[in-house]
């Protein structure tokens, strides 16, 4: 019972600290905290970077020049455990300099349940949620923009 009065205490403490020394000298903008570009700014805005289906035209062009748009997103969960540029991150092997044939061909072993290395049940689940499409694009993704 007694340390629930101090930690109350403590947040009274903490409360009026903040309501007495750090609220009052908050700066107001005099705005909503969601502002809205509307008139003016909105006509500044379209001048400088176009109007929304334009922006994502763009996007999808420039998506479309990428030969590895599509598993950009899967390469980032890769990247949690072998690095951004595939170097390897502690027990987790380096896949840069590794050729397109050996990759795809290891994450079809970890797609099978196969046993290859220590750290192959934390493969399966990734391995096995991937198609085969996009096991070709991740090798030959690595193979070309990994040396």
């Amino acid at each position: 019972m007694r340390e629930l009065g101090q930690a109350l205490l403590c947040t009274l403490a903490i409360g009026m600290f903040f309501g007495f020394k750090i609220y009052p000298d908050l700066e107001y903008t005099g705005t909503s905290r969601v502002q809205a570009c509307t008139g003016e700014c909105y006509e500044e805005y379209v001048k400088i970077n176009g109007t929304p289906a334009e922006i994502e035209r763009r996007k999808k062009a420039a998506a479309e020049t990428d030969p590895f748009s599509s598993i950009k997103g899967l390469w980032s969960g890769c990247a949690a455990c072998h690095g951004q540029d595939g170097q390897g991150m502690g027990i987790f092997p380096k896949l840069s300099g590794q050729s397109a044939d050996y990759i795809s061909q290891r994450l079809y072993q970890y797609k099978n349940r196969e046993n290859v290395g220590s750290m192959s049940s934390t493969m399966w689940a990734q391995a096995g949620m991937l198609s085969d499409d996009q096991i070709d694009t991740i090798s030959k993704f690595i193979e070309e923009t990994m040396e």
